[in-house]
């Protein structure tokens, strides 16, 4: 197992088959004590106890990533329990509970602390730690709405006579821009920051923004011919954050079965 003896983070949950549900799973199951840290903690305690009933480590603990604060306790819990922070895993993120016709700055600006600015305040918390014990790895859920090239935005634009809510995308746009500096700033403590971008994933929230012909489109927009699962997403999470990424640093590695390849 590859993460045997080391300790992950997970800064969400979430609900049904989430990233952060699938990460902590797979986390586990090579070998990582994990740290279940969400903002809901009746749903962060049922993912501990689905854990620990499989046979991993495993605890709960209470995160609002916009809080510097519980970002720092929930470190000190995961040393508390466990000793250690080898890995951060930055899942949390605004999608389904995005409000997407809303353009206001104070909901950008919202959207942005989230979803990006939050990555410093976890990446704070971990560092004492990850420094005393000569290096550790984060790895954060970006997404390729980073790479948009607006013209989704145009055509809104050309109907309404308004600008759309460009929250999301810019959300990205940043997080992948804060892993780089991260990345930068910390290899010299032997701490690797890399970002996982997913494609269009076939989750039930995310089809249920789709009609059936604009699922078909990302589909034949894929050089695979496909969408993808949350779970098409671990292997490059293990390797990462494992000792096989110990040499990759600052990417953003684009998991997308060819979307943003084919443009």
């Amino acid at each position: 197992m590859r993460l045997s003896g080391r300790v992950a983070v997970v800064t969400a949950c979430g609900r049904g088959e989430s990233f952060g549900l699938i990460w902590a799973r797979a986390l586990a199951r090579e070998g990582a004590a994990v740290v279940v840290a969400d903002a809901d903690p009746a749903r962060a305690d049922a993912v501990a106890h689905e854990l620990t009933t499989a046979g991993a480590r495993a605890v709960a603990t209470r995160l609002d990533v916009q809080s510097t604060d519980s970002c720092r306790a929930a470190v000190d819990m995961a040393l508390a329990q466990f000793g250690r922070v080898d890995v951060l895993a930055n899942t949390h993120h605004l999608w389904d509970e995005l409000r997407r016709d809303d353009a206001s700055d104070a909901y950008l600006l919202d959207v942005l602390d989230y979803n990006a600015v939050s990555i410093l305040r976890t990446a704070r918390a971990v560092l004492p730690a990850m420094r005393a014990q000569g290096g550790g790895r984060i790895v954060s859920l970006s997404s390729v709405g980073a790479w948009q090239t607006g013209g989704r935005a145009a055509d809104t634009l050309a109907r309404t006579g308004e600008l759309p809510s460009f929250a999301y995308p810019a959300s990205k746009v940043l997080e992948n821009g804060l892993t780089r500096l991260l990345a930068g700033t910390l290899g010299q403590y032997g701490v690797t920051v890399n970002a996982i971008a997913p494609g269009m994933v076939s989750s039930p929230g995310t089809m249920a923004l789709l009609s059936a012909e604009e699922r078909q489109a990302f589909v034949d927009r894929t050089a695979l011919r496909r969408l993808l699962r949350v779970d098409d997403t671990v292997g490059a999470l293990l390797h990462l954050a494992s000792d096989d990424g110990a040499r990759t640093t600052g990417q953003v590695l684009v998991v997308d079965a060819g979307l943003v390849m084919l443009g």
